[in-house]
């Protein structure tokens, strides 16, 4: 076998195993984002039962004290609507995502748009107006006027660790998202 043949047969093994490589590396940064999806899917699954959970809770608080059945109503809407859009914001099938990466980025960017338009639409505008509203409820309709500064001043305190709870999320979710899209972007780069 002569020398030019040998190297042909070198350089052929070289382009098999770099293609390997990247096919290697392709089904990595798959599994990876259908890892990171399955995460969030599992979060979201998570929080549909918490809201599951926090209607019976709600509707004692309600009973106790004295609080209208409107905003019960908007309440519980507000917690199942939150819900579903972390949901259909976060739908991507992670089953079926053997479509082209560059599609699935694009997916992800828009992801991550949406969940912030979700994230400013309830913490600007729909939060504030709930906070007012059960403020001024529980002030005026609860039984005992000696507790209800006590109980102004617990939900304040637990509204502010349940938002710092949902900002946390909010920001694990855009970070796993980044992640995603920058293995995508690395792998397409290469």
């Amino acid at each position: 076998m002569s020398e030019l043949e040998m190297m042909r047969q070198e350089l052929q093994a070289l382009k098999d195993k770099v293609n390997s490589q990247g096919v290697l590396n392709e089904r990595l940064v798959r599994k990876s984002v259908k890892d990171k999806m399955s995460d969030i899917h599992r979060a979201v699954f998570k929080m549909a039962i918490l809201v599951i959970l926090v209607i019976p809770v709600w509707l004692l608080i309600k009973y106790q004290n004295h609080l209208s059945w409107p905003l019960t109503i908007f309440t519980i809407l507000m917690l199942v609507v939150s819900v579903f859009f972390d949901w259909y914001i976060n739908r991507m099938d992670v089953s079926t995502m053997d479509s082209d990466l560059r599609e699935t980025a694009c997916k992800l960017v828009e992801m991550k748009k949406r969940r912030v338009l979700q994230e400013k639409i309830g913490c600007f505008a729909v939060l504030p107006l709930w906070l007012v509203w059960l403020g001024y409820e529980f002030y005026h309709n609860t039984p005992d006027p000696d507790t209800a500064l006590p109980m102004l001043i617990g939900m304040g305190a637990g509204g502010v660790i349940g938002g710092i709870i949902g900002l946390r999320i909010f920001f694990k979710w855009q970070r796993k998202n980044d992640e995603m899209i920058e293995q995508i972007n690395e792998l397409m780069e290469e």
